[in-house]
């Protein structure tokens, strides 16, 4: 029976949500995703003993280390605004407890959000599901708990990668899109049809990689071998600036070497990585399963625990029974490692530790991407390949409607205004334009992707946008609130 190797990329990412020379997280998203589910994902590994990938924004990473330290907050505490309070009621900002095992009994509101917003295992393991006082002792002690949750997760993954068990990756600093900041007219290689503004910040891209090796390197201690563009987005140009940094691998998604090739392509194609180069520069692709990352993603949830445990396997079995390259297969998954288990039953720990196991029991053999490259190395050289996304393999999702075009040429006049500006005032208004960069501001413009919390995302943007205009000596342009 051939060997089949698989890996699984789990995606860690959060944008910048504190305001500028503030403690104020605008949304809840880190403390909450930390204590739920970056907690969870890493002591599922643990107890399966399981290889794996895990990527890691350093926008994420700083906010945890702020919480971490008690230099950040938001307001979705009991201590919180009443905006917040009411995103809570409304179920804006939800209590995802219906699949997580608890009574079918009205609930405290703190003490029930609390409880959604806790790890699996900690609950499971401490005797939390059958029941809590609701008092204002027990709400303390769950607050005292989410802290410690959040505290631990950085350790816990530099531990797994400590053991040797986990290769830890990371993305350009604050989440950009890097080929939409290299130059936006890259937009128009897939869709010549749109109008995209104009905008290029070759040094800003360098920087966002390069501080990310950085920082990634002082947090977890080593420096990372492998990178998640942001949505999986990349270029030729994107690809030669991550490997002038030293990125020896770079992970994207299927539909961007099926653009390439120009049709779908063959398993021996799909589940190998490829060789890319640069004059004497070289890095090497790897393409992810779609079908299988996005069953994970969006679809299994929906799916009694053991079901979908069989037909991910029945799908591992056929590529194994259909590939004819040299070096053995190795299917990549990935996907964010966060938003899916929460249409899991209790938080996709039956389904994870399942899964995590049959998997081994199968004979499949799970392995990280560095270990893949580092036992049987690139099988085909690629000369060409096609500038996209994960989405559609185009950048749709964050240019080319008005909403993201105006926010786009908001930035635009920014970075104009940043240099004509002295030095100083240039180190000043850099952070907050580094932060406006990220993809985050364009995904939620898109027509796409509504959220009734939208005002919460355009008003970060636009008081990074403000505070870089003061910051420079000059006057926010008139129409900021319609940006």
């Amino acid at each position: 029976m051939r060997e089949l190797y698989l890996s699984f990329l789990w995606h860690m990412h959060q944008p910048w949500y504190v305001l500028p020379e503030s403690t104020r997280a605008e949304l809840p998203w880190v403390r909450l995703r930390a204590s739920k589910d970056y907690y969870d994902m890493a002591l599922y590994l643990k107890e399966a003993e399981f290889p794996a990938a895990v990527n890691f924004t350093p926008s994420l990473a700083r906010q945890l280390e702020l919480y971490s330290q008690g230099k950040i907050c938001d307001p979705y505490t009991p201590e919180g605004d009443r905006e917040a309070l009411k995103e809570i009621r409304t179920g804006l900002i939800p209590r995802p407890l219906a699949r997580r095992g608890f009574p079918q009994t009205e609930e405290d509101l703190w003490v029930s959000f609390y409880l959604a917003w806790l790890s699996q295992t900690f609950l499971e393991e401490n005797g939390f599901l059958s029941g809590l006082d609701r008092t204002d002792k027990a709400l303390a002690e769950l607050a005292r708990i989410q802290r410690e949750l959040v505290s631990q997760v950085l350790p816990l993954y530099r531990g797994l990668q400590e053991e040797g068990q986990i290769e830890l990756t990371t993305t350009p600093f604050y989440h950009p899109i890097l080929p939409l900041l290299i130059d936006t007219q890259v937009a128009r290689r897939s869709r010549p049809e749109d109008e995209v503004p104009e905008f290029s910040a070759h040094d800003d891209a360098e920087l966002q990689v390069q501080r990310a090796l950085n920082y990634h390197e002082e947090v977890f201690g080593e420096r990372p071998r492998g990178m998640w563009p942001a949505e999986a987005a990349v270029s030729p140009e994107a690809l030669a600036l991550m490997a002038q940094a030293g990125v020896q691998w770079v992970a994207t998604d299927e539909g961007i070497l099926a653009r390439t090739l120009g049709r779908p392509p063959a398993p021996e194609e799909l589940y190998r990585p490829w060789s890319f180069s640069f004059g004497n520069l070289e890095l090497c692709l790897f393409f992810r399963d779609s079908t299988l990352s996005n069953l994970l993603s969006f679809d299994y949830g929906k799916w009694p625990t053991e079901e979908a445990v069989r037909d991910f396997l029945a799908r591992l079995e056929a590529v194994r029974a259909r590939y004819r390259g040299t070096s053995p297969p190795l299917v990549l998954v990935a996907m964010d490692g966060e938003n899916a288990w929460d249409h899991y039953e209790r938080n996709g720990r039956p389904f994870l530790l399942g899964l995590y196991r049959a998997i081994k029991e199968r004979d499949f053999i799970p392995i990280t991407p560095g270990e893949y490259l580092a036992r049987f190395g690139p099988e085909g050289k690629l000369t060409e390949l096609w500038s996209g996304s994960w989405i559609d393999a185009d950048f749709r999702t964050w240019i080319g409607e008005e909403k993201q075009n105006r926010a786009w040429r908001a930035l635009a006049r920014l970075k104009e205004a940043f240099h004509a500006a002295p030095k100083e005032a240039q180190q000043k208004a850099l952070e907050s334009i580094l932060i406006l960069e990220g993809s985050d501001w364009y995904w939620w413009r898109s027509s796409r992707n509504p959220t009734p919390l939208a005002h919460r995302f355009a008003r970060i943007f636009r008081e990074h946008l403000r505070y870089a205009y003061v910051a420079l000596g000059k006057e926010p342009s008139e129409d900021l609130e319609m940006i």
